[in-house]
């Protein structure tokens, strides 16, 4: 009974995931949720209750499989070169893989700005601890004083964009799946690059004027 209670709310939550990114929060209906699902509405009124509790379950479920894992690369022990490769690895082929994702946060920001900070609270995530790991560890390892948000936001829009721009990939480059599989295994080792040979540059004009 648990388990079958269990698929049918991952069978909900992937439904309404679907919808939520083609309708946003505000244009989603619980029936064309259902729908999609293959359920009776009063069956996703039973589970959820409301809309808002329901797009509440998706959000979570999407921000956590995101954010847990980048908290956990960047406290870890490893040097900041090996974050970011780790970092960049699990975000472009977690993103590749489930690209509503982009598209749902951003609808989130529109429609519901204040969820994410309230999440965040409630999962004790601290993005100010995150960016002082990254300032004092880039200023340890390379010798350079970085805006860590730079930094991260940096990592993070070369990571994003390409997702976000899949459609751009496809129908204006001419890309095929596995072209597009091809690029963005390619971005795995291009981002780690362009952000560490950034760094490198910053500690070499900062050795100069030394």
């Amino acid at each position: 009974m648990v388990n079958l209670e269990k698929n049918t709310e991952e069978i909900i939550l992937n439904a309404a995931k679907k919808v939520f990114h083609r309708k946003g929060f505000e244009g989603a209906r619980m029936q064309e949720i259902a729908q999609e699902a293959g359920l009776n509405k009063s069956l996703i009124h039973y589970y959820f209750r409301t809309k808002d509790k329901l797009f509440q379950g998706v959000f979570e479920n999407a921000f956590t499989q995101i954010f847990s894992r980048i908290n956990d690369i960047f406290h870890s022990e490893f040097t900041f070169i090996s974050k970011i490769e780790l970092f960049t690895n699990y975000y472009i082929a977690f993103l590749s893989e489930n690209s509503y994702i982009p598209w749902f946060f951003l609808n989130c920001m529109y429609e519901k700005p204040d969820h994410l900070k309230d999440f965040l609270e409630i999962k004790k995530f601290s993005p100010t601890s995150l960016l002082n790991v990254i300032e004092q560890q880039v200023k340890a390892e390379f010798g350079v004083e970085v805006d860590p948000l730079q930094v991260y936001v940096n990592i993070l829009s070369l990571c994003v964009f390409p997702v976000l721009a899949k459609p751009i990939l496809q129908n204006i480059f001419n890309l095929d799946s596995n072209q597009l599989n091809t690029f963005y295994e390619q971005r795995k080792n291009e981002v780690p690059g362009l952000i560490i040979n950034g760094l490198r540059k910053n500690e070499k004009i900062t050795n100069y004027t030394k």
